[in-house]
């Protein structure tokens, strides 16, 4: 009978822990995301390893940085709430932001980024944002390759995005042989025709200069800016004259561009005589890498045909 009571006795106990919310286990504690450090312009940042809501506020086209190491952004900026062409296909469903130079933080905030990727000239959002939404911030110029590795880096894909340098840098030099072998030492030059201006692109410090005359080893024309470009008017065009023009004008239509490309200078440049101006649909300046990689197999059609 004792070793009854004994045995009801310790049911008994159990019933009332039970009863009083189990004081004697610990409750589930949420597990906090994982973090890393990002190292950048405007200093550190605790970014989580696998952000599911990032949000792109750039000039330049760092969603295709992303896209490449297979992250998709919530929302970029966006011209007439169109995408970049070459991003079209891997931006659908991805929010469209209006391009500004100064953005309103409490529009940022209403979408509850988990990441804010942003170039250097939004230091005031940063200032602002920064200490409630993990941001990195990115310098606009120079190496491609550095920008597109900041950014990859953000999303906690660096090696990914070394990976896709190496992999472009080898179909470059292969593109590139095959072109220098048919134009030689032929002389090029990059335009871009402007609603009101001429864009000559130059030597270094651009993306675009570095397509052309780093990764692919074309020979510019003489003359060109040693830096990354100049802005020039129609008569500004004469100084040079080289054998190949690749127009990268966004805007191929309207007045200038017929002013332009109509004029008596233009029709005098030896490029536009030998029928070989070379326009392009891949325009944006070559900032990441899928439109890098479009770009090659472009000029590759262009040059080798």
């Amino acid at each position: 009978m004792k070793k009854i009571i004994s045995v009801t006795s310790v049911l008994a106990t159990c019933v009332v822990l039970a009863a009083c919310g189990g004081e004697t286990s610990e409750q589930p504690t949420k597990k906090a995301a994982a973090v890393h450090t990002v190292e950048h312009i405007f200093g550190k940042t605790e970014v989580p390893n696998d952000p599911k809501k990032v949000v792109v506020l750039s000039h330049v086209s760092w969603e295709g940085s992303l896209v490449s190491v297979g992250v998709k952004p919530y929302a970029v900026m966006a011209y007439d709430n169109e995408f970049p062409p070459h991003l079209t296909k891997e931006l659908k469903g991805t929010k469209a932001l209006p391009y500004a130079d100064e953005i309103n933080p409490e529009e940022i905030v209403k979408l509850d980024p988990d990441l804010l990727i942003i170039s250097d000239r939004y230091k005031p959002l940063y200032d602002k944002l920064s200490k409630t939404i993990p941001t990195v911030a990115v310098e606009v110029g120079g190496d491609w390759k550095e920008d597109h590795l900041k950014v990859a880096e953000a999303v906690n894909k660096k090696e990914e995005g070394q990976a896709v340098i190496d992999d472009l840098a080898k179909e470059a030099k292969d593109i590139g042989q095959r072109i220098k072998e048919n134009v030689k030492d032929e002389t090029f030059m990059a335009v871009s025709v402007n609603k009101k201006d001429i864009r000559v692109y130059g030597l270094t410090n651009h993306a675009t200069n570095s397509l052309l005359f780093d990764d692919i080893g074309l020979t510019p024309t003489k003359g060109l800016p040693k830096d990354f470009g100049e802005n020039i008017s129609i008569e500004g065009l004469a100084k040079y004259n080289p054998d190949h023009i690749i127009d990268l004008s966004y805007f191929n239509s309207g007045p200038y561009y017929d002013e332009v490309t109509n004029g008596k200078v233009w029709k005098g440049l030896t490029a536009v005589k030998q029928d070989q101006v070379h326009q392009l649909s891949t325009t944006w300046g070559f900032w990441d890498p899928i439109e890098r990689q479009k770009g090659l197999t472009e000029l590759e059609d262009v040059l080798l045909k």
